[in-house]
């Protein structure tokens, strides 16, 4: 009996510490459980916030390297078109690009396509006393002048003469030649544009950024020798002699393929520029118009280009 007791109180006792153990485990269970879940909810929550920073910081980095804040352009309109001159176009920059303002000018370029169109350039022109009335440039013909029609047009779009313009829309008549002018605009379906002299010297020739952009690459397809005369720094007219282009930027930026100036106290600095890609052969057009320093403001232009589109 005495045996029997002496083995049934330590089975007694491992069972009864086996009950406890299990007890407390299961109590502890249930008290930890809660706490363990609670603490996953903070961790995964902290998760949560740190993907959420680290989105945050990745946003901030894709605005970092996405191209630069567009330029300050102190110009009352202005365009970059980018073009492969056959069936793709697209704006990278614009300001109030639809906004029709006197171009100076500018004029000239549709005055050449006239030209072109419709004169032989080998025939001889004489300088009248209206066309010599025109505002003069730095060197210019005077009146009695005789040159061929090619180098009037020479002078023009390097010098910006408007005595030449003017003296090229006499051989068949000023008022017709402005005519033409208007309907070469009509049928390129430059919308806004409007010319009421060869010269550019009116505040009626008007036009936008939007059409002389798309007037410029009507050129550089389909009288590219405008474009190749517009880029001369300088050139030497039989006749005549040396003359000096208004653009300052041809020497200061590379690869430019077509370019005029135009200034007149209500137009201001406006200014064409093209800039041909070597990075994939298209080109960068660019137009400002109603500018003070219109050099400075195309500048502006073209630096962010290079910065961003790769321009040179």
């Amino acid at each position: 009996m005495n045996l029997k007791r002496v083995f049934l109180g330590p089975i007694l006792s491992i069972v009864f510490l086996i009950f406890f153990a299990y007890l407390i485990s299961g109590m502890q269970g249930f008290f930890v459980k809660p706490l363990q879940n609670n603490n996953s909810s903070l961790y995964l929550a902290n998760i949560s916030d740190a993907v959420q920073q680290n989105v945050s910081e990745n946003t901030a980095d894709e605005i970092v390297v996405l191209p630069a804040n567009k330029p300050e352009v102190n110009a009352k309109s202005a365009i970059s078109i980018e073009s492969n001159l056959q069936d793709q176009s697209k704006v990278i920059f614009e300001k109030d690009s639809n906004l029709q303002l006197p171009i100076a000018s500018l004029t000239k370029l549709m005055t050449a396509i006239v030209v072109l169109e419709n004169y032989n350039l080998s025939d001889l022109v004489i300088v009248s006393k209206i066309a010599d009335s025109q505002d003069v440039v730095k060197q210019d013909v005077k009146i009695g002048d005789k040159l061929s029609v090619e180098g009037f047009l020479d002078i023009m779009l390097i010098e910006s003469s408007n005595k030449s313009a003017y003296a090229l829309s006499e051989l068949i008549g000023e008022e017709k030649f402005v005519m033409m002018m208007n309907k070469k605009a009509k049928d390129l379906g430059l919308k806004n544009t409007f010319f009421a002299d060869p010269t550019g010297l009116s505040a009626q020739n008007v036009s936008t950024a939007n059409d002389l952009a798309k007037l410029a690459e009507t050129i550089l397809k389909n009288y590219p020798e405008i474009a190749r005369i517009s880029k001369a720094k300088t050139f030497y007219i039989k006749g005549f002699g040396q003359v000096e282009n208004t653009d300052q930027l041809l020497s200061e930026v590379p690869d430019i393929v077509c370019s005029k100036t135009g200034f007149t106290n209500e137009a201001k600095g406006c200014l064409l520029l093209v800039i041909n890609s070597q990075r994939d052969n298209n080109y960068k057009i660019n137009i400002i118009l109603g500018a003070d320093d219109r050099f400075l403001e195309m500048k502006k232009i073209i630096n962010w280009l290079d910065a961003n589109y790769q321009c040179q």
